[in-house]
């Protein structure tokens, strides 16, 4: 049997259900985080409990559990399925409307830990460019994980039927903001260079050198991780807009988010990044995260 959490209760997987009335499978109206855990631990669950908060409340998503209760539920579904290594989602819908609100639908499902092949980090992915979708920076939900999530499954399948391992956006200025579902960064001189977020863009300083105004970046938590570790260990990050050109230019090209960890990006589509193998810099920041991994388990 295989348990799931769904607004308070354990039931069986096969018997989980929600009401035809629920906003999330009518309108899309919800969000998720997807994280993984590793030797029992569920990595870095204290920020994507932080992320789902603050997009409820961005998105007047009711929120109806503490952080608190959600922790203990996730470490539980561990147990219960006994997969401590595991792919853990949390999902929040605006639930089914009353007369006055919404009663929401709080979900957290675990399935067993699936890793990327060895050989996709030590040669590098393939990635795909999307050229006829555009992510809108201001749209209401961009910047949120959303349950609209169909046009970036579509770039997926895109990117997969062509031998890539993901698909690239680029906004309606022409801009790069992230892959299908992960978040894009690039190293030029020693600099690792990533668009920023809408948070992040709304900085004056960030402002004053960007080329659009808003952004539709997700707000990924193996980035800000990443972004992190580069910055405690003197490695220069910058925040700015970056150009197909700044792309297809750069020394190295890595993707970031919770299942893959550190990517590195060797191919965009025919042309070659750097030497067509994962660069220094990038792999010295997969390394500095999987030692932040190794330390979130052992504390």
């Amino acid at each position: 049997m295989s348990y799931v959490w769904l607004n308070g209760n354990w039931v069986d997987e096969s018997a989980g259900a929600i009401s035809i009335r629920d906003s999330g499978f009518l309108h899309a109206a919800g969000i998720f985080t997807t994280l993984r855990s590793a030797g029992g631990v569920p990595l870095f669950l204290d920020r994507h409990l932080s992320r789902l908060r603050d997009s409820c409340q961005k998105l007047s998503i009711p929120h109806p559990f503490e952080d608190d209760q959600l922790t203990v539920a996730v470490r539980e579904i561990m147990e219960r399925n006994s997969l401590p290594e595991a792919r853990l989602r949390i999902t929040i819908t605006r639930g089914v409307p009353d007369a006055e609100s919404f009663a929401p639908t709080v979900l957290i499902t675990a399935t067993a830990f699936t890793a990327y092949p060895a050989e996709s980090y030590e040669r590098g992915i393939t990635v795909l460019l999307l050229d006829e979708q555009k992510l809108n920076p201001y749209d209401f939900q961009a910047g949120h994980k959303t349950l609209n999530y169909l046009s970036r499954l579509a770039g997926l399948r895109s990117a997969a039927s062509r031998s890539a391992g993901e698909a690239l956006w680029f906004n309606v200025h022409n801009y790069l903001q992230s892959g299908s579902i992960s978040n894009v960064l690039i190293v030029k001189d020693g600099k690792v260079l990533t668009a920023p977020t809408p948070h992040e863009i709304a900085e004056p300083a960030i402002q004053e050198r960007m080329a659009y105004p808003r952004s539709a970046v997700l707000p990924g938590i193996t980035r800000a991780v990443v972004l992190e570790l580069a910055r405690q260990n003197g490695i220069e990050v910058e925040l700015s807009a970056i150009s197909v050109n700044q792309l297809l230019d750069a020394d190295e090209v890595f993707l970031t988010n919770s299942i893959m960890g550190v990517m590195p990006v060797c191919r965009v589509e025919r042309s070659v990044i750097g030497d067509d193998r994962p660069g220094s810099v990038t792999r010295k920041l997969a390394q500095m995260y999987r030692l932040e991994m190794d330390r979130q388990i052992k504390s």
